[in-house]
């Protein structure tokens, strides 16, 4: 029986078992590396048989994983800044270990010239895994983990494409190639149909609705002049049967939504035959949308891709987007809030301020992956997706993409869902929430209706009792630092349960500067006065911000969202640097930075970590209105 010398190594053990791979310890059966190991021995004179603490395959992959106890002997780095595989560092240090094993089988064998070397040091609860690439020619450290999930046989060729060669996510790359149709059909919009603005996304949602309509075809358009017969009129025509026959909306709500098209019909240079396309601009965009998007937007995937070209289509217009509140949430976030709060497919889900559609899009894919049969399919599409927007060209945008995902059914309201009939959405027996309220918009005393928390206190009242609201705000929306947030935060604990609040990466909403949190409540129970609520740091999620890119995976966000998920499930441990548990006051910050305690000595980088972190989060604070809690600080102190 293997010794279980250390509880590292059980640790390990486990990592590498839930990986369903075979793994040998101490050594290799495989003929190669048992020859190469004859003489890479970590004493100083290498002369006995080197003995890799753990070593397996991933797919093709060679991994070996040396481990410590002692963080502080994770890995040791020379006065150059290199893993130093001297003695006696290889013998003491986990990283500089596995690195010299890799070292020599790449030496020593002519199969295995990459290996994946890692190192692991601390226990249970708290450790550190930190992987190296080596070769011939390189040693490169790949991103931090905290598991294995990341280099497992399913995970390992998308994270080596990633993290060693460089390359994007497959969900990068999959947007970037929407958002290259985008902004070329962006570029095309404004040249050839002479488009600014919201009319951009207004003509591609009506000609996206008019493909879905038996009876229009592209032949159709013709260019013609003619009263009633262009282009235009056409593709209006074929919206107007479309919405009028298949019920999809309340007929009232059909007229609303004509209305933001009719401007298509008669619309000189949309419907003129332009000679550089031998076809009229408005039958060449549909042309290239029935060509490239249609089957991507169908294709029950949790992308919002009308809310990426509506994000393209508004990125230099100047008088849309954020300036208003709009705040387009990324794909990971939508489907990580989706999980966190388990909607399966028996919810009825809402989301009150729905923009377009991206949280209901990540709902609909999650439910439909629970689905046995097309009958629980067309139920989820058909009845248990719910969505409120009062603007009405995001209403449209919303509405077309659920109807190009919901088999021509959509049950979203135009209406202030601050005002909205509470009992209605009981009514529906709406069992969860997912939103993310309009930003910053509550300025002074007169907006103050308007804030984030106002938002989230609204949208509980909707809730069946016990039900589940996930909300992404800003982080300031927690601190509560005005009578009006003290008053809501106060307000909100005597009715409902606050189960936890997930401090986000920085750089979610990258280009925005806004530093963001998840909050999880528990509707129509009051919040129990012990209970301890779970604050959480996941500032480090996998994802960082590459140049000229912008967010991307680094190759381990897939397991640090899974950790984060046991975690908060009780599955797994972690220390009070991740999760804090504790009773709370409505006055606290409710934030994992107000509850945590560092208590080891802070190193120089902790020192410029904190003053960062203090300057964006005055920041922030500024940005929200709330500049003024800075003011006069030092005339107190």
């Amino acid at each position: 029986m293997v010794n279980e010398k250390t509880s590292t190594d059980q640790l390990v053990r486990r990592f590498i078992e839930d990986l369903g791979v075979t793994y040998e310890e101490q050594g290799s059966s495989n003929i190669q590396i048992k020859q190469a190991l004859r003489s890479a021995s970590k004493s100083k004179s290498q002369s006995g048989v080197g003995k890799p603490e753990f070593i397996f395959f991933s797919g093709n992959h060679l991994i070996i994983v040396e481990d410590k106890l002692a963080i502080d002997k994770l890995e040791y780095k020379n006065n150059d800044g290199i893993i130093d595989t001297e003695f006696p560092f290889r013998r003491d240090y986990a990283v500089n270990g596995a690195v010299h094993y890799a070292r020599h089988i790449i030496e020593k064998t002519n199969s295995y010239k990459e290996v994946i070397a890692i190192g692991i040091a601390g226990d249970g609860l708290h450790y550190q895994i930190h992987p190296y690439f080596v070769s011939e020619t390189e040693l490169k450290k790949l991103p931090e983990m905290k598991s294995l999930e990341d280099i497992s046989p399913e995970n390992i060729e998308e994270f080596y494409k990633v993290a060693v060669l460089g390359e994007l996510p497959k969900e990068e790359r999959e947007l970037r190639e929407v958002n290259k149709i985008a902004a070329d059909m962006h570029e095309d919009l404004r040249n050839y149909g002479q488009l600014e603005g919201e009319k951009k996304a207004t003509v591609v949602s009506a000609i996206l609705l008019a493909l879905e309509e038996p009876t229009f075809s592209l032949n159709q358009l013709i260019g013609s002049d003619r009263v009633g017969g262009t282009d235009g009129e056409i593709i209006f025509n074929a919206v107007r049967v479309y919405l009028e026959n298949a019920g999809i909306v309340p007929y009232a709500k059909v007229g609303e939504m004509l209305d933001q098209f009719i401007f298509i019909q008669r619309d000189v240079t949309l419907n003129t035959v332009n000679s550089n396309l031998e076809m009229t601009p408005l039958k060449y965009f549909a042309t290239t949308l029935e060509a490239e998007i249609m089957d991507k937007i169908k294709s029950n995937t949790d992308f919002d891709i009308l809310g990426n070209f509506y994000g393209e289509f508004v990125k230099y217009g100047g008088n849309d987007g954020n300036p208003l509140g709009i705040v387009l949430t990324p794909r990971h976030i939508t489907s990580l809030m989706a999980e966190l709060i388990g909607i399966n497919k028996s919810d009825f889900v809402l989301d009150p301020a729905c923009g377009t559609g991206a949280f209901l899009i990540s709902a609909m894919n999650r439910m439909l992956g629970q689905a046995e049969n097309d009958d629980e399919r067309r139920d989820i599409k058909q009845n248990r997706l719910y969505g409120i927007e009062i603007q009405q060209k995001l209403f449209t945008i919303a509405t077309t993409n659920m109807i190009l995902r919901g088999d021509g059914k959509s049950n979203l309201i135009r209406d202030n869902c601050l005002t909205f009939d509470n009992t209605i959405m009981n009514g529906y027996g709406i069992n969860k929430i997912l939103m993310n309220p309009p930003y910053s918009q509550a300025k002074n005393d007169q907006t103050q209706h308007l804030s984030e928390l106002s938002f989230i206190q609204q949208a509980l009242e909707m809730l069946v009792v016990g039900g589940k609201l996930c909300a992404i705000v800003p982080q300031s929306t927690m601190v509560g630092k005005n009578r009006h947030d003290k008053a809501r935060k106060k307000q909100i604990l005597k009715q409902h349960t606050l189960e936890t609040v997930i401090t986000l990466n920085k750089d979610t909403f990258h280009g925005v500067g806004v530093n963001p949190c998840i909050v999880i409540f528990k509707a129509g129970i009051k919040h129990p006065e012990n209970k301890r609520v779970s604050f959480v740091n996941f500032e480090d999620d996998g994802h960082v911000v590459r140049k000229h890119v912008g967010l991307v995976g680094d190759g381990t966000e897939k397991g640090k969202r899974e950790h984060l998920l046991a975690v908060l499930a009780g599955d797994e441990d972690d220390g009070t640097d991740l999760i804090v548990k504790t009773a709370i006051k409505d006055t606290d910050e409710w934030l994992h930075s107000f509850y945590y305690f560092n208590d080891g000595i802070p190193s120089e980088d902790d020192f410029y970590k904190t003053v960062a972190n203090y300057l964006t989060f005055q920041f922030d604070m500024t940005a929200n209105g709330k500049g003024y809690l800075f003011e006069g600080v030092e005339e107190n102190e």
